[in-house]
């Protein structure tokens, strides 16, 4: 029996595989090409000038980034994604001048009870005191670059998953900044409602913690060479509201994160980095003098609070949000086609009835 196959014609790549060229330009697209120029511009900028870190100077370069990414693409995209995310730059502005002022509106300041807290959960221990008389050295440990790094995270993981959930879903981004904001305020309202210290200023200012306690959040900078960091978080620190320590809004991002990914995290081994995520910002605070084990486990439990509030907010508007109504659609079979040859399209029945497909319902009017 003569071999059908046909023989490949000259001039063309046999096989299904595209020739290097064309491959090529599939994979260079114009978003890839510049994400690909922005990240090097912005590597470049953090080197010269330090990292970004302020609010505008953050959404910026991620609203920058978003746009170099979809580049090819409608430009009512990119004025979306603008008009996406300066609301939530005003609202996190907000937070930030409202938070500075918090400890000025006249609230009982708490100090001594937190640290007795303390003291009563561990025994007679305050283990940020414990922890920095085990850990802490004259000189810079790999510890000490390990914290700065955890701690720096914060200023920068959430918004980089920010930016990541709306390039992929921007529902799914909706649903995430809706968390970021429920945790933001639900704890800017605490620290107006209940200002409290944290373990170095109980040591330094009031002297309700006998044992010194040092800042230690900074200290490995230096030795990455980030300079410009140190300098930005002592800047940062000082103009900061130094009693908004409760509850620990660095521990409540770093759990919000990986209650996030906790789900998208299918291999074991990305699991183990996510949970590992609030349990190196635990440490990092209460060992750097920032926070007390309570502010850290407050922070979890506004967490818990606002997953569960957001979850009963969406189910609420979910319910009264009425479903779409499907339209049903025929397909017309032309009458030369035979009945064995047309397109089977299941037609809904009658009240009670069983299913009808286009397929019967064409042989039937030929029977007829």
């Amino acid at each position: 029996m003569t071999d059908l196959k046909s023989e490949p014609v000259a001039g063309e790549p046999v096989g299904d595989d595209d020739p290097p060229g064309r491959s090529l330009r599939r994979h260079l697209t114009p978003g890839r090409i510049g994400l690909g120029v922005y990240l090097v511009v912005l590597v470049g900028y953090s080197g010269v000038e330090g990292i970004p870190m302020d609010r505008v100077g953050q959404t910026g370069w991620i609203i920058i980034g978003m746009v170099a990414a979809k580049i090819g693409r409608p430009w009512r995209e990119h004025l979306r994604t603008v008009l996406d995310w300066l609301p939530l730059l005003a609202a996190l502005i907000l937070y930030d001048h409202t938070r500075g002022i918090a400890d000025t509106l006249g609230m009982p300041l708490h100090v001594g009870d937190l640290a007795d807290l303390e003291r009563w959960l561990f025994g007679g221990t305050v283990p940020t005191v414990w922890l920095q008389e085990q850990f802490f050295q004259s000189s810079v440990r790999w510890w000490d670059v390990g914290i700065a790094i955890v701690y720096f995270s914060h200023f920068v993981v959430p918004w980089a998953l920010a930016a990541w959930f709306y390039m992929w879903s921007r529902q799914r981004w909706v649903s995430y900044i809706r968390r970021v904001l429920l945790l933001t305020y639900t704890g800017l309202l605490t620290y107006v409602l209940l200002p409290a210290a944290p373990p170095w200023f109980a040591a330094a200012r009031t002297g309700d913690i006998e044992d010194p306690v040092y800042r230690l959040v900074g200290r490995g900078w230096n030795e990455l060479g980030l300079r410009s960091a140190d300098v930005w978080l002592s800047d940062a620190q000082g103009g900061a509201n130094e009693v908004a320590a409760l509850p620990s809004l660095h521990a409540g991002f770093a759990m919000l994160v990986a209650v996030t990914l906790w789900p998208l995290a299918r291999h074991w081994a990305l699991r183990v980095l996510v949970a590992a995520f609030p349990l190196a910002m635990a440490f990092t605070l209460v060992y750097g003098g920032e926070h007390y084990v309570v502010d850290v486990l407050m922070g979890w439990l506004y967490v818990a609070a606002v997953m569960v509030l957001a979850h009963l907010w969406e189910r609420w508007r979910a319910a009264r949000t009425p479903a779409p109504v499907a339209e049903a659609t025929i397909t017309v079979v032309d009458a030369a086609i035979p009945v064995s040859d047309a397109a089977v399209v299941e037609t809904p029945a009658p009240t009670g009835g069983p299913a009808v497909t286009d397929h019967e319902a064409v042989k039937g009017r030929q029977q007829a």
